[in-house]
């Protein structure tokens, strides 16, 4: 498999590690969809695709943390890209300090957006991907999302939405299994946010980087079709 071709819609596009994975995927010769809350900052990710590639990239508004914008950038990907062949779930709102410290808001948008707003996405977007002769459907999770993590500096509402991703994951798993659908995840540890334009992308370094997590997230997507790392971690 090679994901040359092939279109993807990525979440949580416009910076850090889904910007790094859009360019880096357009670089190998994937057609995109991105979405992000900030349409501002999505459409300079897509301009500086299209001057490293030449092709256009489609872009799309959509708040993770608000359901009906979840199920209207759903409705558009499902009707304008009858021929996606793959969702990352990347976005997801970073949330850390303790209990006391966050407000009952920001624990609602920080779950919503990893869990709520991925599976409200997925349910649109479901019909499209069960039409198409191969797809695939990748979640960014992270290790806080796997059994007994510590805390690590993160709140409790990322701890819990990150779980909840991770029950996401293996029940589309379950319920796609006797499907062309294959859902793979990574679970990254704490990483270093780089650009791919930059010369620290390339540079050899001790400590995790998104570079490292956007090659495994891309060895997942380029395994053979009967294949799948359903749970890759990355630390």
């Amino acid at each position: 498999m090679s994901i040359s071709g092939r279109k993807f819609a990525i979440t949580g596009a416009s910076r850090g590690l889904g910007a790094a994975l859009a360019i880096v995927m357009a670089d190998r010769g994937a057609r995109l969809v991105l979405l992000a809350r900030d349409s501002r900052m999505l459409k300079g990710i897509a301009d500086t695709i299209h001057a490293r590639t030449g092709h256009s990239v489609d872009v799309q508004q959509c708040d993770l943390s608000n359901t009906e914008s979840c199920a209207e950038a759903g409705r558009v990907l499902a009707r304008d890209h009858a021929d996606l062949d793959g969702l990352i779930h990347n976005g997801a709102m970073w949330l850390p300090g303790s209990l006391a410290d966050i407000v009952d808001a920001e624990i609602q948008a920080c779950i919503s957006s990893a869990a709520i707003g991925s599976l409200i996405l997925t349910r649109h977007v479901l019909p499209v991907l069960r039409a198409r002769p191969f797809a695939d459907i990748h979640t960014v999770v992270s290790t806080s999302g796997l059994a007994n993590a510590p805390l690590s500096g993160t709140s409790i509402a990322f701890r819990a939405a990150k779980a909840a991703q991770d029950a996401m994951v293996h029940g589309l798993s379950e319920e796609l299994k006797q499907t062309r659908i294959r859902v793979t995840a990574v679970y990254p540890g704490d990483f270093e946010d780089l650009s791919p334009l930059s010369e620290a992308w390339d540079a050899v370094r001790e400590n995790l980087t998104n570079r490292e997590v956007v090659d495994s997230i891309l060895f997942t997507l380029d395994l053979p079709r009967n294949a799948r790392v359903r749970a890759l971690v990355v630390e």
